[in-house]
């Protein structure tokens, strides 16, 4: 795998791609190196790409910080790599051996090592894996060549300070993210683009996050336009978290339910009726940007604009929230034991 430094206009010159392309023709897939023109951006495909007609294409995000004495590690990059391969089932994409995923992601974080924010900073080199189908195909079947790349950047702490207050969500009746035996709990490009339109109709409300129900019912809680649904109950020490088919599987809350049954916690995995948030002392969105986002209230309108309920939840930052947020970000930074293993060291 080859790696080069970019310049584009709109995004920091530590931008990076690499690429292998796979070819489908035999049983066994072959990786064969291709790179990209020097100092570009961009890259060519056929016009009759199945990632540009029919939706094949998906991607991981994930991301390397610095600890104090100035190594470097990936965050539970495994995962990364079981989760792409799941969503290469999905729709039929060959799957990346871990041992490759994992070692491109260590050689794009060591090429560019320099761009990884420094100990202290908060900051981490954000990973963003992209695998699509760059064979031409005009009729719905697979491609029979694929392209695999790494565009990393580094980005600072989400928070600046600390975690942010809560914020205000909507609980959105006139759309569905994903169907009950859909592609939901794929990581698949064309699951985003089903978030545009109510994302930017709630943030024109005042909302800036969504909570998505199931589409079959709209009574149970589902997930958050990009993140997992977390819901605290301290007087029972219960960490809860949606289970179901067209929810995509959250390392991060992976990780957090991790620490949660480790300091004693109740985790349930299981349906979340609506009706339960009135149950929850603390709720959070839960993803590989911000680790948390912490959830003031959640507000849910009618068809003619009325609202006709709001569940409130903890003014500030709540105890558990902080404290689980403080863990995780602990081990990532190499100032808590890594006692699950959870971290990569690049070299």
């Amino acid at each position: 795998m080859t790696c080069q430094h970019t310049s584009p206009l709109l995004l920091p010159p530590s931008l990076i791609f690499c690429h292998d392309s796979v070819n489908m023709n035999t049983p066994t897939l072959l990786f064969s190196h291709k790179n990209t023109s020097p100092q570009s951006p961009y890259i060519n495909i056929h016009i009759g790409a199945t990632a540009l007609h029919y939706g094949q294409a998906c991607f991981e995000g994930l991301k390397a910080f610095a600890h104090a004495d100035g190594s470097v590690y990936m965050f539970r990059p495994d995962e990364n790599s079981k989760r792409i391969n799941n969503s290469c089932k999905r729709i039929l994409m060959p799957e990346i051996p871990m041992e490759k995923f994992i070692k491109a992601c260590n050689d794009v974080v060591k090429d560019n090592i320099a761009y990884v924010p420094p100990y202290g900073s908060g900051g981490a080199l954000y990973l963003r894996p992209l695998l699509f189908g760059s064979g031409p195909r005009i009729g719905l079947q697979p491609a029979d060549e694929y392209t695999f790349i790494i565009l990393v950047i580094p980005v600072g702490d989400y928070y600046k300070g600390g975690l942010a207050k809560p914020v205000k969500g909507i609980i959105v009746d006139d759309y569905d993210r994903a169907a009950p035996k859909g592609v939901g709990a794929a990581k698949v490009a064309g699951n985003y683009a089903a978030d545009l339109v109510p994302n930017m109709e709630a943030k024109k409300k005042g909302y800036p996050i969504c909570l998505y129900l199931d589409a079959a019912t709209h009574t149970y809680v589902e997930e958050f336009s990009t993140s997992n649904f977390i819901g605290i109950d301290n007087k029972n020490n219960k960490y809860v978290t949606p289970r179901s088919p067209s929810v995509l599987p959250s390392i991060t809350n992976k990780s957090l339910q991790t620490i949660a049954r480790d300091e004693g916690m109740t985790v349930e995995v299981k349906d979340v009726h609506i009706e339960e948030l009135s149950g929850f002392d603390e709720v959070v969105a839960c993803g590989t940007a911000v680790v948390v986002t912490p959830v003031g209230s959640l507000t849910r309108f009618d068809e003619t604009g009325e609202e006709v309920a709001m569940y409130e939840f903890s003014e500030d930052v709540g105890e558990t929230t902080r404290r689980l947020y403080d863990k995780v970000r602990g081990i990532q930074n190499g100032e808590i034991e890594d006692k699950h293993q959870w971290n990569f060291k690049v070299q």
